[in-house]
């Protein structure tokens, strides 16, 4: 039987051991996957030699340790190494692989809701590890522009700046101006509050733009507000799954069904 599980802080939430059980029945594929929490880093990096010990076959990882997963980490994927992100773990004896699925999860559950999101303008809000994160997966899919927007300012420039060695048609959008944007993908955690504010009012937005929010469990400020203006809009329950599913296929090599999940998992979250 293989050995998993998944580490951050808070932890029980987490809704992965039902998803990668799922999956796995998809398979017949014999395995168990835990929850762990983790105090700090220093606690984390244990908790992984433990898990190694233990004959672990690998491990998830969310916040908030996926930078200190780089950092253990011995092998990289090219773009674990551009996000200093990574959020999938492969143990293979004392080696530690580290991956980075969140991008394509998101991308994926773009394009299975949507359609190509190929030569769309994207405005990326927020400039923490969950924007960073997605940003190479984004441009793997030949977007025509992408635009940076963040409540100070500066730390879009900042994000902008790190990034253009990589991506030239990134840049900051200081102020809002929707006739240039396809789709608006919210990847900060304002809104979560029951009394806090949308990152920014899609009260002026053309109706064909495609409103995509990063959270799930609950309706943020942010899909209220497009839900308000009557706008295409969806949260991240289909990025979580998605993303799994690529962790899924790095660990067992086996592609999986994922709408029926997401399907389930909704249900259960109504």
């Amino acid at each position: 039987m293989k050995k998993f599980a998944v580490i951050g802080n808070p932890i029980n939430h987490s809704l992965s051991p039902q998803i990668h059980s799922e999956f796995a029945r998809q398979h017949s594929i014999d395995l168990t996957y835990e929850k762990i929490m983790a105090d700090d880093d220093i606690s984390f990096t244990s908790t992984i030699e433990n898990l190694i010990n233990k004959k672990y076959s690998g491990a998830n990882v969310t916040l908030p340790f996926k930078a200190c997963a780089v950092k253990i980490s011995t092998t990289r994927s090219s773009d674990v190494d551009l996000t200093g992100s990574a959020n999938t773990l492969c143990f293979d004896n004392n080696s530690i692989a580290a991956h980075t699925t969140d991008g394509i999860g998101l991308v994926n559950d773009l394009i299975d809701k949507i359609g190509s999101i190929s030569n769309s303008s994207v405005l990326l809000l927020g400039a923490g590890g969950a924007a960073n994160g997605v940003i190479p997966s984004i441009f793997s899919e030949k977007i025509s522009h992408l635009y940076l927007w963040n409540r100070t300012i500066q730390k879009s420039f900042d994000m902008a700046e790190s990034w253009h060695e990589s991506f030239r048609r990134v840049s900051v959008m200081e102020k809002i101006e929707f006739n240039k944007i396809d789709i608006v993908i919210n990847a900060t955690s304002a809104g979560v509050d029951d009394n806090s504010l949308s990152p920014i009012s899609l009260n002026d937005c053309r109706k064909e733009i495609i409103c995509y929010d990063m959270m799930y469990g609950k309706q943020t400020a942010f899909l209220k507000n497009a839900s308000d203006n009557n706008l295409t809009s969806f949260d991240g329950l289909g990025m979580l799954v998605k993303q799994a599913a690529a962790s899924f296929e790095i660990w067992h090599g086996q592609k999986v069904e994922s709408k029926s999940v997401e399907a389930s998992l909704r249900s259960s979250l109504v």
